[in-house]
């Protein structure tokens, strides 16, 4: 589970990368917005 919860934040860290390359600012608060509740999520390393 914990394995699975890493790979969606790092696929989507690496899509905020790409829109904020291509400047797509709309896309890239978005996907911002979910990358913080799946990191709220997270237990505490």
């Amino acid at each position: 589970m914990k394995k699975n919860a890493n790979e969606k934040i790092m696929m989507l860290q690496y899509r905020i990368k790409r829109y904020q390359a291509m400047g797509n600012g709309a896309m890239c608060q978005t996907l911002n917005g979910k990358l913080q509740k799946l990191l709220t999520k997270q237990p505490a390393m």
